[in-house]
Formats: C-alpha cells, structure tokens, sequence
C-alpha cells in the first residue's frame, strides 16, 4: 500500500514537471527527426506537433515510472523516463512494413527558431534515386512562424508539414506523426540542392534537385494505376464481422460502387476519408455504393480488424470496411490481379453500374489538391450515375 502511494505521488509530481513545450526528436540511423511536444500536467495530456501542425495524443498516462503517450490511431506510443529537464526512451508502433522501435529524446524548451536563406524557398524539382530507378519529387520551401518549413509531393501523395533546423545552406527538416517517420537533409550546392530523404529507422534515399521550371515534373494520378476493363472487377474478402462480401452481393448489384484501398496505417487514408464521406453522403440515395478494401499492417486478423474498427468509428463510416489483405504489392496484386501497378494509399477504384472498372486516381494531395480532387471525384461519379446499366 505505502509503495502504490509513493508511486502515485511521485506521478503527480512528475506529471507537474513536464508541462508546456518540449524539443523532440527520433534518432535515426542517419540523423536526427526533430519535433515538438506541448504537454500539460492537469489534466495530463499533451500535443505531437510538426511545423504549425498539432494534434494531441489519444492518452498520455503513467506506468509506474514511464511516461506512455499514446497515438491509438496506429498503434503507436513513445515510452519514456524523466530524468530532470529531459525525456529518453522509445518510440514504437506496428509499421506499415512491420514493427518498429526507434530511440526518443526531448528537452524541455522549444528548439530555436531558423528561418532558411532566402536561395532556398520556392519550388524545386527533385529527383529520387532509388534500388529500382528514379522517382520524381517537388519540395516547396517557406520560412513560416517556426522557421523553415517544406512540404513535399510525389506522384501520387502530399506528406504534410516538414520543420526543423538549418544553419547556412544546410538544413534538416523532420515529419513525425504518429506513423510517418520522415527526415529531409541537404545543402545547396552552387544552384543544385543535394540531400538524403530518411524514412524510418535506416532507409535512406539520395535525391538532387533543382530549381522548378514551371512545366509538369510529377505524373497525373490518373495515369499511376490501370485495370482490366473487359469484365467486371470480382473481389470477395471478410467485412469487420467476418461475414464475406463478394463483388456480385446484391447490396452493389447495378450501383456505382467505389473501392478506396487503404490502410488504417496510413495517415494519408485519414484525410482522404471526408472526401468519400461527402460522396457518399450527397449521392448514395441516387445509386452510389462505396467500399473500404482494408490492406493493413501485420496480418494477424484480430490486430488488423481491431484497427480497421478504430479507423471506421473514428469517422462514424456508413459504408462497409473490408479485410483485404496485408500491406504489400504482392499481397495487392493476389488479392485484386485484375488492378495493375496500385502502390499507392489510397488509390481509388470506380466502378461503373456494370462492374467495369471506369477510372482510377492513385493517392491524395490533401495540402495541395484536395479540393481539386473532390470536385474531379463529384464529376466522375455524376457521370457514372447518369449511365445505363450495360446489358
């Protein structure tokens, strides 16, 4: 009894000594992923921030002696020790390609803030070197309230608020939340950026850029993914129940069906959720169906289904969510082999009141295409629905 309330003591004191900001980061194989905390003591809880971007634990609590802040949504926390001004431990969570733990540390105080050259903001094209070839990229660099800020866009996806430290013409620019685990280091060289892009623990990309000419450097996401059209798409996998669910259920017979491929992994399938929630909302009365084919992250039907849970009751889904698969290519193309060259999270699949594959966009520009991409989303499916099922 005397030990449980010395425990509890030593808590409370402690849960006092952490509020207000701390300068965090994750120590990867090639550098340093810097982020902040903002943590207050009552009630105890706290804040993940990268840039001006903030969004809270779904608990922060004690046990015994370590501080767990937790990010429910992947299935993720940060374990850690208080040792006077600072933070040490561990940051874990199941990973889109298994798990991961990946040293933490913080300090409390905010980081000092550096703003880049003015040389370095504005647009660049870049280019990834990769083991199977090149892939474009587009950074975006601005000096914001906290410094240097950049965002980066792919073929197919917007990563979100990159922030963090230059000095001179280097800089190192981390995006940590929750899942993504991204650092951007480089330096200007002349009129050429050069750098290395950090993705979890080890990976490491070498990538060189230059400045943006004004004409296109990524592909349309219309173009990343095909299908075969000559036959209606068949699919059959488990709802959240058990229960199957088949591509000739009578519930999407003669429908405009869509199919989002996602994962509850995936912070990128959480933004684009309120895009087919407004879709589905609008047009469902009028013949529109939409399905979630969940790919999730460790294969184990009770861990995957118990995410997919959380990702449906966290936007309140009407619409069913399957267990598709595991997230991998491999496991993609067994499970839909009638989808070609879908790499992308989500991609989405829409299907025509025959079962036909009619269009597909691969990933999503929340920051930079959002509402260009529902209102590209609201026109195909008007379409779709204004068609004749074909006999």
């Amino acid at each position: 009894m005397k030990l449980v309330l010395l425990l509890q003591v030593l808590s409370a004191a402690s849960s006092a000594h952490l509020n207000g900001p701390w300068s965090a980061a994750l120590d990867l194989a090639g550098g340093q992923l810097p982020f902040d905390l903002n943590m207050r003591s009552s009630p105890l809880g706290g804040q993940l921030c990268n840039a001006n971007t903030c969004q809270p634990f779904s608990s922060v609590r004690w046990q015994r002696d370590t501080l767990l802040l937790e990010m429910a949504d992947y299935a993720a926390a940060i374990k850690a020790t208080v040792h006077g001004d600072s933070l040490t431990g561990f940051y874990h969570n199941v990973g889109s390609r298994g798990p991961r733990t990946i040293p933490f540390r913080a300090s409390r105080g905010r980081r000092p803030i550096t703003p880049g050259p003015r040389q370095l903001l504005g647009s660049w094209n870049a280019t990834f070197f990769q083991d199977l070839g090149t892939s474009p990229r587009v950074f975006e660099f601005s000096n914001g309230r906290r410094g240097l800020e950049a965002r980066i866009s792919s073929n197919t996806s917007d990563y979100g608020p990159f922030a963090g430290t230059t000095m001179a013409d280097s800089f190192a620019l981390g995006l940590f939340d929750g899942s993504f685990v991204y650092l951007l280091t480089g330096k200007l060289v002349g009129d050429t950026l050069r750098g290395i892009f950090h993705a979890g623990l080890k990976s490491q990309t070498p990538w060189v850029a230059v400045r943006s000419s004004g004409s296109p450097h990524l592909r349309s996401p219309t173009e990343i993914s095909s299908a075969d059209t000559s036959q209606p798409l068949r699919f059959g996998f488990p709802d959240l129940s058990g229960r199957m669910f088949r591509s000739d259920d009578p519930r999407i017979r003669g429908k405009v069906v869509l199919l989002e491929i996602l994962g509850s992994w995936c912070p990128t399938c959480h933004e684009a959720t309120p895009t087919l929630l407004r879709l589905y909302q609008r047009y469902h009365s009028r013949g529109l169906e939409v399905i979630g084919l969940a790919f999730e992250a460790t294969g184990d039907t009770a861990v995957d289904a118990a995410q997919a849970r959380r990702f449906r009751d966290k936007f309140n889904i009407p619409f069913p969510i399957l267990l598709a698969g595991v997230n991998d290519e491999q496991s993609i193309a067994e499970a839909l082999p009638q989808l070609r060259d879908v790499t992308a999270f989500p991609t989405t699949v829409f299907l025509g009141r025959d079962g036909r594959v009619r269009w597909m966009y691969a990933g999503y520009h929340g920051f930079s295409r959002g509402k260009e991409r529902l209102l590209e989303f609201d026109k195909q499916v008007v379409r779709l629905l204004s068609e004749h099922q074909r006999r």
